[in-house]
Parts: structure tokens; sequence; C-alpha cells
């Protein structure tokens, strides 16, 4: 617990710049971000996978830990069952450029194949944050983006 909150202390001075970095951003005014719908669906970068974001808890994303349900699919619509999951919350904001300090677990959905729950997603702090979900299985790896403002 001391080693996070040292962490913390250390992005935070690594974020300052001219405006207070916990100021929430105006997020009605932020373009080229995802709005959540159930299914909200992304084609993966290399073009292997589908992703669909089935829910996200609180909904929408909010400051702090988010729970996640993601739909992994192969492009014939087959689930993408037992893949091995990695999610990495980032702020690409020059001022910012950090990860989440907490790690995403990954756990499989019973009874529902190819979905995944994703736990804590933790956005820490107010500004865009871009969650990369990179699942692999035998030779295939894809990885798909979500990105929301959080306030």
């Amino acid at each position: 617990m001391r080693s996070i909150a040292a962490l913390l202390a250390v992005l935070a001075i690594g974020c300052t710049d001219d405006k207070d970095p916990y100021e929430p951003p105006d997020c009605s005014t932020v373009k080229g971000t995802d709005t959540f719908v159930v299914g909200l669906a992304k084609a993966g970068d290399a073009g292997a996978l589908d992703f669909a974001l089935m829910s996200i808890a609180p909904s929408p994303a909010m400051r702090g830990d988010n729970t996640w349900i993601v739909a992994i699919a192969d492009t014939n619509g087959q689930p993408f069952d037992g893949a091995s999951l990695t999610v990495t919350p980032f702020m690409p904001a020059e001022q910012h450029q950090h990860n989440s300090p907490i790690r995403v677990e990954v756990m499989p959905v019973a009874g529902v194949p190819g979905q995944y729950t994703l736990a804590p997603v933790n956005l820490w702090m107010p500004g865009i944050w871009e969650t990369t979900i990179r699942a692999s299985s035998g030779d295939t790896t894809d990885s798909a983006v979500y990105t929301f403002c959080i306030n």
C-alpha cells in the first residue's frame, strides 16, 4: 500500500503543468472519444479479432475503479475463448504519459464463451484514458483501444 501511495505521488508530480492536473476536463467539448453503449464494437488493429464492450460499471466510466465486460470473437463471429488478455489503461496527454498504477485482473465470464471481466480498470484521475485490450491465443494476437474522457 505504501509503494502505491509513493507511486501516485511521483506520478502526480510528473503530471503538473500550468493547469491543475486534477481539474476535471469538460468532457462535453472533447472530441475523438468513445461513448459507451452496450456492444461498443471495435475491430482489432491486426484485423484478426472483433471486440465488443458489453458493460461498464459504473456507467459511464468514472474516476476510480471500473469493471468492464468485453466479448471477443474471431472475424467469423466465433467466440475467442481461452485467450490470454492484457489490459492497459494509459493517459496519452503530453503532461501525463502514464499508465494506471493498478493492474487489471482478467477473469473469463462463466458460461459465456469469449467474454471476460476486466477489473479493476482504474482510471484514477480526470482526463482522457486510452485502454488497450490485447488478446492472444495460439498464433492469433490482436488488440483494440477504447478511449474515454473521465471527469
